[in-house]
């Protein structure tokens, strides 16, 4: 059978209401006793009931992750994150993947809800549609994660794409580069948008015209950035003197696709064609050359959007319509071999 707070209270000698206050930490049962229910506690076998903690606090201690893809760096860094501060409260997360779909989103969003998560955090896919109406209508508070939602108000947490592609472009423009290729994801991606638009601003500060700039869209996939990036190539009448001298990268996912493609023609980074990344993942160092990239922070994104988390649990507030609070981090740029003077 289960050990039960009263056996640990026979064993000791104390009540059962000391041995609860003790294993929640209470202040006021002194610390040595605390010690020694803890001690008792996992000498004996002790394991809270989670389903009886349910009925009477009408909370899980369980929250839900959706990410695109459980595989990408990004979002495990962001994972990480709100792991560090939620642990700390007696949250347990239940991780899940959408690969971009929409379908797979509002079914991964409807198994949580079945689950009596207390909470979601959701990095929305790129076919993303309803899901914050299922959250809604089951009064699942949830904080969204580097992608803007344009469909209504929301508390989100993100990291500055506007000024991520200002700060590659200024790098750029300032080793002499005047004509760039962007490689990024589809439009309907909102930190795809940003970035383009925040890279195109710092170049009509310096009066150089958008004509300067070719754009190809990919599925933000490494395989889909070295498809798009040969296409391109392809239509390059001379390698050599290519019509553009540097690239901006969606991601450092993308790049290892773009890097690869410029290899199978020849093409040596930086040499001949500079390269900026854009995440700073555990592989952008790795890579030969190391790559120049933009640093979004997501570990802490995560650690941000979990207090944000928590205090709205502590508040009782489910949705964000009135007044949605916005978290916004700043970008690192990080200079690697994968850039120069020309």
């Amino acid at each position: 059978m289960p050990v039960t707070l009263k056996d640990i209270a026979e064993e000791l000698n104390i009540s059962t209401n000391a041995v609860s206050r003790a294993l929640r930490n209470m202040p006021d049962i002194g610390l040595e006793t605390t010690k020694l229910v803890h001690e008792t506690a996992q000498k004996l076998g002790y394991r809270k009931n989670l389903a009886a903690s349910y009925l009477k606090t009408a909370r899980s201690m369980t929250l839900g992750i959706i990410v695109p893809d459980v595989c990408n760096p990004v979002f495990s860094y962001m994972y990480k994150g709100i792991e560090k501060v939620c642990s700390k409260m007696g949250y347990t997360l239940m991780l899940s993947n959408s690969s971009e779909s929409a379908e797979k989103e509002l079914s991964r969003i409807d198994s949580m809800i079945a689950h009596g998560v207390d909470g979601v955090f959701i990095v929305p896919g790129v076919q993303s549609s309803k899901y914050y109406e299922q959250l809604d209508a089951a009064h699942v508070p949830y904080v969204i994660l580097q992608r803007k939602s344009n469909s209504k108000p929301a508390n989100f947490v993100q990291s500055d794409d506007y000024e991520g592609g200002y700060l590659a472009a200024k790098h750029l423009y300032e080793l002499g580069h005047r004509r760039f290729l962007l490689v990024l994801a589809s439009v309907y991606v909102s930190s795809a948008q940003d970035r383009r638009n925040g890279f195109v601003a710092y170049l009509k500060e310096q009066d150089l015209s958008e004509s300067a700039i070719q754009i190809i869209e990919c599925d933000a996939s490494r395989d889909s950035g070295y498809e798009v990036t040969r296409e391109w190539l392809e239509q390059q009448p001379d390698h050599k003197h290519l019509d553009a001298t540097a690239i901006f990268c969606f991601s450092d996912y993308v790049t290892c696709g773009v890097y690869t493609a410029l290899a199978e023609y020849g093409l040596s980074v930086p040499d001949d064609i500079s390269v900026v990344g854009y995440d700073n993942n555990e592989y952008s160092g790795m890579i030969s050359p190391a790559l120049t990239t933009v640093d979004l922070l997501p570990y802490d994104i995560g650690k941000h959007a979990a207090r944000l988390m928590l205090d709205i649990l502590q508040s009782e507030q489910t949705q964000a319509d009135d007044n949605p609070t916005k978290v916004i981090i700043s970008p690192k740029l990080v200079v690697r071999s994968s850039t120069k003077h020309i």
